[in-house]
């Protein structure tokens, strides 16, 4: 299946795995809307603003998982959702609790 006039979201651009689905939804023609914690933080976003087609099929937007709401927009229209976007804790009193409950 090709992605041509298709819209997907994915969440957590500027993350470790979520480049790479955004690189290869590029590839296949999709339209990609991304969620990055700064859309203008070159060092956040350089990466995915040099793949190709993401001149005419990217577009950024800022998204913090802990704000109610903050991804309405950026799904509405999207024929799917990968979600990559994860929570960066630094130190943890309780991982089980905090983490997997």
């Amino acid at each position: 299946m090709r992605g041509e006039q298709k819209v997907v979201c994915v969440t957590g651009a500027s993350g470790y795995i979520a480049p790479w689905v955004v690189k290869l939804l590029l590839e296949r023609g999709y339209t990609v809307k991304a969620s990055v914690r700064d859309p203008n933080d070159p060092k956040k976003t350089e990466h995915l603003l040099s793949l190709d087609g993401a001149r005419e099929r990217l577009h950024l937007f800022k998204a913090n998982l802990f704000d109610e709401g903050a991804f309405d927009a950026l799904v509405d229209g999207c024929e799917g959702v990968f979600h990559a976007a994860s929570p960066v804790i630094v130190a943890l009193n309780d991982p089980q609790a905090e983490l997997a409950n």
